[in-house]
């Protein structure tokens, strides 16, 4: 199985910056790098798309995914749904550019109205729909990934599923990241249960001992992965049921822990590195 950095894990980190994520995440052996949505508009402001591309092709590391497109669903007027789309629009000739195939998308969250379940996938699929036609002339896929906390519209494995399923698109899987799975008591049967085509980004990390649902249980609780309380057997051996292709899909190591920041890029990057390569070898080997 591949292993890709997040640069969400090192972004508070001091000197952080595009290169200095990439010169680390080659030099310690990591195949991919996801993007984080950030960093890549600092880049941006100075470099070009094409000086960008020159540094992948001359090394072994490689983008996988962005992280992400934000607030995708739920918007209540025509004018914020075309800004989603602008965006995309902006964001394709970038990817086109620098071989990038992956976007998670990320739900909308603190929406005033109160939405039910099924309109929350209806509106989703509608969305997804629309996103996928502006993106699947270029072979670009859309992962839908569920947040595990309480004020985000779409923030359990079964809703993200059932939509993903709804669209029936090859270009919309979804993501997990065992957080978020952890975090709203998401069930490994609906995983072992599910199509596992249409998981088409992973994200690795754990989790410290909070009540489940708790609003502190945030994403400054996250730990290194093997580190936590996370049921990482259930979760993994339910992923090998359904068909996970772990020769196509990475595992992308996530956190966004303080303490961690507190680290150079380069110990940040070192030790993400030996946590995953540990974790997916005890849990995917």
């Amino acid at each position: 199985m591949k292993l890709c950095f997040n640069q969400g894990s090192s972004d508070h980190c001091k000197g952080h910056s595009m290169m200095a994520d990439l010169e680390a995440a080659e030099r310690y052996g990591f195949d991919y790098i996801d993007l984080r949505f950030d960093v890549l508009d600092d880049y941006l402001k100075g470099h070009t798309a094409e000086e960008l591309a020159a540094w992948f092709g001359s090394h072994h590391l490689k983008p996988s995914s962005y992280s992400g497109l934000l607030f995708f669903n739920w918007k209540r007027t025509d004018e914020e749904k075309q800004k989603v789309f602008d965006e995309l629009n902006r964001l394709i000739p970038i990817f086109n550019t620098i071989g990038l195939r992956t976007i998670a998308v990320i739900p909308s969250c603190d929406i005033k109205e109160h939405a039910s379940i099924e309109e929350i996938k209806d509106d989703a699929v509608w969305m997804l729909n629309r996103m996928a036609d502006l993106c699947e002339p270029h072979g670009i896929s859309l992962a839908l990934e569920f947040i595990g906390m309480g004020s985000f519209t779409i923030n359990r494995f079964d809703t993200a599923y059932d939509i993903v399923t709804a669209v029936n698109r090859d270009s919309v899987g979804m993501a997990v990241d065992l957080f978020h799975f952890y975090a709203m008591a998401s069930n490994p049967a609906d995983v072992a249960a599910c199509d596992g085509k249409k998981i088409i980004n992973l994200h690795l990390n754990d989790a410290e001992g909070l009540p489940i649902g708790a609003p502190y249980l945030d994403d400054s609780k996250r730990l290194w992965p093997g580190d936590g309380c996370i049921d990482k057997k259930a979760v993994t051996d339910a992923l090998k049921a359904c068909g996970f292709d772990t020769d196509a899909i990475p595992a992308a190591v996530e956190v966004f822990r303080p303490e961690y920041y507190g680290l150079t890029v380069d110990e940040n990057v070192k030790t993400a590195y030996e946590k995953t390569k540990a974790f997916v070898e005890r849990y995917f080997s």
